[in-house]
């Protein structure tokens, strides 16, 4: 009985020891995610910055549609809009989503927080935003609709009164 006492006891600890080290490697893999994560995200904002730089031929710090036009066509820039997965095909509607103040000139700034906004699959959340934002407009049309219908009526009534 003793025996198997202090078999059950060592057996406990030992145990107790292999779960213990399991926690902390889980807290140590969880601590590596978060830091390898922000290094990608790092090195990708760097990424743009560099492709940004391509894009402004004048070195201006901004690029209009024509330098933007120009550069697209570059394999290069091509290669590295597709690893975002962006379309290219269509340079000028890329364009007016990077130029986010619409001043038909896009910032370093617009461009790297555009790039990251845009790149990747739409996910569930931006498809549901998305449908949240057309409801939205959509009831905005039909109350505009109803108050020109009610303002034609009334300009009708006064017309037929007068």
């Amino acid at each position: 009985v003793f025996i198997t006492f202090a078999l059950f006891a060592v057996v406990n600890i030992v145990t107790g020891v292999f779960v213990d080290s399991a926690l902390t490697a889980n807290s140590w893999d969880k601590t590596m995610v978060v830091q390898e994560e922000l290094e990608a995200k790092k090195a990708k904002l760097n990424q743009m910055r560099q492709v940004f730089e391509e894009l402004d031929m004048d070195g201006s710090g901004i690029f209009d549609i024509n330098e933007f036009e120009q550069r697209v066509s570059d394999e290069r820039v091509i290669a590295y809009f597709a690893s975002l997965k962006l379309d290219m095909s269509d340079a000028k509607a890329l364009f007016k989503l990077l130029d986010y103040d619409q001043s038909d000139q896009v910032s370093i700034d617009e461009f790297v927080d555009g790039c990251y906004r845009l790149q990747g699959e739409a996910s569930n959340l931006d498809q549901k935003i998305m449908q949240y934002e057309v409801k939205f407009l959509k009831e905005a049309v039909a109350d505009v609709r109803d108050i020109c219908r009610n303002l034609l009526a009334v300009h009708q009534l006064s017309e037929v009164s007068s």
